[in-house]
């Protein structure tokens, strides 16, 4: 029982330093989330309350589970590891890169929006922004058609960070178990 007190207290330490940095970004996002709305978008006082309730409600939901998906990988890895949970090298490396990788995300929103700042990618790519199909019920110019689409990925490579973190999660269970078992066996005698 020891052991897995241990292992918890571990965890939670592990967790704390996974989350600080996403609860701080969280944290700024909520509190400036009117000024980011007045910036974006030219709209009156009303439709600006409306909108930031909305997206505080929106956005509060998406950093609350991705802390929850945080919770479920450390206690995870509280339950199944053993001694040396946080002392895998690829494991935190593996997390961090998904973490890292939902900040940019998130600072990405907050500074632009999703197709009007794919749009600023249009013109190195030479993607023409002028051009839109003549008979189609929603015309989409060849940029806005390409905007669209990043998105949709980028919200699918979102998705696909669960992949590293569900990795992270085995190599860290499997290298603590391997260090556990290193620390048991007796010493070899030296053969002569």
């Amino acid at each position: 029982m020891a052991a897995l007190s241990n292992r918890l207290k571990s965890a939670t330490l592990g967790f704390g330093i996974t989350v600080a940095p996403l609860a701080i970004v969280a944290a700024a996002h909520l509190t400036f989330m009117p000024q980011i709305v007045a910036a974006m978008e030219g709209i009156d006082n009303n439709d600006q309350a409306l909108a930031v309730s909305s997206l505080r409600m929106e956005w509060l939901a998406t950093h609350s589970i991705v802390a929850a998906i945080f919770v479920i990988y450390w206690f995870i890895t509280a339950l199944f590891g053993r001694d040396q949970i946080l002392r895998s090298r690829f494991s935190n490396n593996t997390l961090a890169f998904c973490v890292a990788a939902y900040l940019i995300v998130t600072l990405y929103y907050i500074f632009f929006r999703w197709n009007d700042g794919l749009k600023i990618l249009c013109p190195l790519l030479g993607i023409s922004d002028t051009d839109a199909p003549p008979f189609a019920c929603d015309p989409q110019s060849s940029c806005g058609a390409f905007a669209y689409a990043a998105h949709q990925m980028i919200f699918l490579g979102l998705l696909g960070l669960v992949v590293p973190l569900i990795i992270s999660l085995a190599v860290r269970i499997i290298s603590s178990h391997r260090a556990y078992q290193r620390s048991d066996d007796p010493p070899q005698p030296l053969l002569e």
